[in-house]
């Protein structure tokens, strides 16, 4: 662990990627960390290679991080910091840069697994077999205020 400890989560927008966010919040309560909420843009989403990426503008991605981490923000009233950052390019190679220094990476499956859109897959399946910090995939089933999983 770093001596300022963060979680690093990936938004995209889906209800997966907010699954994602509210469990990054309540592990970083119990750990005493921060949370970086990271949205990833590119100005051609078709090279991309994804249909459901939402983000081709910082401006697009700096708006969805805002309603998303306040809307879960507001859900769970843990106190817990959350930075905000939009990184230009592809998610996976973007998001393994910007977990880099962190000490988990969370990530939303569509599907609750690897497969699920090409996109998904192909941003999980990168960030597992590259990314520094351990990676914690939470499938969009995950309901965050009950005490399992559904």
């Amino acid at each position: 662990m770093t001596d300022n400890p963060a979680i690093t989560v990936g938004i995209d927008g889906g209800y997966a990627s907010g699954a994602a966010l509210e469990l990054a919040l309540r592990e970083a309560f119990l750990r005493g960390a921060h949370v970086r909420a990271v949205a990833c843009w590119t100005a051609d989403p078709e090279r991309d290679g994804s249909e459901r990426l939402l983000c081709s503008s910082p401006e697009q991605a700096d708006e969805l991080l805002e309603i998303v981490t306040e809307t879960a923000r507001r859900r769970h009233l843990l106190g817990v910091r959350v930075e905000r950052e939009t990184v230009p390019g592809p998610a996976g190679p973007a998001l393994v840069e910007a977990s880099r220094a962190a000490d988990l990476l969370v990530l939303g499956s569509a599907d609750g697994g690897m497969s699920g859109s090409r996109h998904t897959g192909r941003t999980i399946g990168y960030c597992l077999r590259h990314a520094t910090p351990p990676v914690v995939v939470v499938p969009w089933t995950f309901d965050p205020l009950g005490p399992t999983w559904r």
